[in-house]
């Protein structure tokens, strides 16, 4: 199927404005303006059960509401729309009510198999844009609406959607903090440790099949590698007062972590598999939160060498270190978005922590603000959506921004923070 190319010259401006005191964030590609899909409900054939096309679109709806590249026209105008046998008549009158593309499909039962299918046509050209059969399981109907979001996503980005990733975090619902995962919207949360100690810091490898993480379940802080498929725990490093804030490097084979082990709290590399640790930094200042860029070659990380904390940038064999953010007193917690141009961090405005984004050339940042303190912030997989913590309601929560910048909650239960968003598979 060809991918649609050109789309500059039919991208629709959005123009969105943000309610007061809620956080407002473009997380999209700068300059991006997004496409209008009219996308009104699938046909659900006769012999599928109701509850579940209703689970299908409900999710479907849900996963193109927050795609970055997509408006989806406002579903009280599709009742305007009156069929007509004649295509050309059809599509214009979708037109007439703002779309640039629709998106229709069917659903239906197949014995023990769900079988949608789904087409997107340019209503300028009447071409079709994407066209494809899916067929899974029955219990896979969220899958099925997820991976179809996930390829309409790459239709006009070349880059498949967030939306069968995961987000790892930490939890204290069961009496003490441990790892928990969870669907990217908020969906399927489980327990991966129950370890009864302290969990801190999650961080997933780039295939998404390792956690390295902070605990102190044999008494002092260490770092420790998690396979959650098979709960193999496998502890990395130990030594030194401080290891914390761990981060794998692109390729899987190193991760980045701040210790102590010879009395200033520096950054470290060591092995993935295991081996002695290589210093990287060397000043005497609090050197924390390594982020390794997407191109692998360097390391971004909070320095107090300033004198307060700062977003600095280094070779991964820790030389040419230059300051990133050079105005404002408190940056912390950066993290690369994947096009490694873009940091988001936290930092403190009249008191309260708050999320920004940087430009990593320009150092140029942008505050994102939202009621209460707001922390923790990781970049979903294409770079389209932020997950972070916030107390804003109490007790501290994620919440995952939409394509507009809009928060949803995704916990409730217990403290929850430090999001980890996996790699998409």
């Amino acid at each position: 199927m060809k991918r649609v190319t050109a789309l500059a010259a039919v991208l629709l401006l959005a123009t969105v404005a943000a309610a007061q005191e809620e956080l407002y964030l473009e997380v999209t590609r700068s300059g991006m303006n997004r496409v209008a899909v009219a996308a009104p409900p699938f046909l659900v054939v006769p012999g599928t059960s109701a509850e579940t096309a209703s689970a299908f679109q409900a999710a479907l709806d849900e996963d193109l509401s927050a795609a970055a590249p997509i408006a989806i026209v406002d579903p009280k105008l599709y009742a305007l729309v009156e069929n007509d046998p004649r295509r050309e008549v059809l599509y214009q009158r979708w037109r007439a009510i703002g779309a640039q593309f629709l998106l229709t499909g069917s659903i239906a039962r197949a014995g023990g198999q769900l079988v949608v299918e789904a087409r997107l046509v340019e209503l300028a050209s009447g071409e079709y844009a994407f066209a494809k059969r899916y067929r899974a399981p029955a219990t896979a109907v969220r899958v099925l609406a997820h991976t179809l979001a996930n390829d309409l996503v790459k239709v006009f980005t070349g880059r498949p959607g967030p939306f069968l990733s995961r987000i790892a975090f930490v939890s204290d619902r069961t009496g003490a903090p441990e790892l928990w995962v969870m669907d990217w919207d908020g969906s399927n949360q489980r327990q991966l440790t129950k370890h009864r100690s302290i969990a801190v810091g999650p961080a997933w490898s780039p295939d998404g099949t390792l956690l390295a993480f902070t605990s102190f379940l044999r008494g002092g802080p260490a770092l420790y590698i998690l396979k959650p498929q098979e709960g193999y725990l496998r502890r990395l490093w130990e030594k030194g007062g401080v290891n914390s804030s761990p981060a794998f490097s692109p390729d899987g084979s190193t991760i980045a972590f701040a210790s102590s082990r010879d009395g200033n709290v520096d950054i470290y590399t060591i092995p993935a598999d295991g081996g002695p640790p290589r210093r990287l930094t060397t000043a005497r200042a609090i050197d924390t939160q390594p982020t390794w860029a997407p191109n692998g070659r360097q390391i971004a990380f909070t320095s107090t060498r300033s004198g307060t904390p700062q977003i600095y940038l280094m070779d991964t064999d820790g030389a040419n270190v230059r300051r990133v953010t050079l105005e404002g007193e408190f940056f912390d917690e950066a993290t690369f978005a994947a096009d490694g141009l873009r940091l988001a961090a936290t930092t403190k405005v009249h008191g309260r922590f708050q999320l920004c984004t940087i430009d990593v050339a320009t150092g140029k940042v942008v505050v994102l603000p939202g009621p209460g303190n707001n922390e923790s912030p990781c970049f979903s997989p294409d770079g389209s959506m932020i997950a972070f913590s916030s107390d804003r309601n109490g007790t501290p929560q994620i919440y995952v921004t939409d394509a507009d910048g809009h928060p949803r909650r995704l916990t409730s239960e217990g403290s929850n923070h430090s999001p980890s968003w996996a790699p998409a598979p």
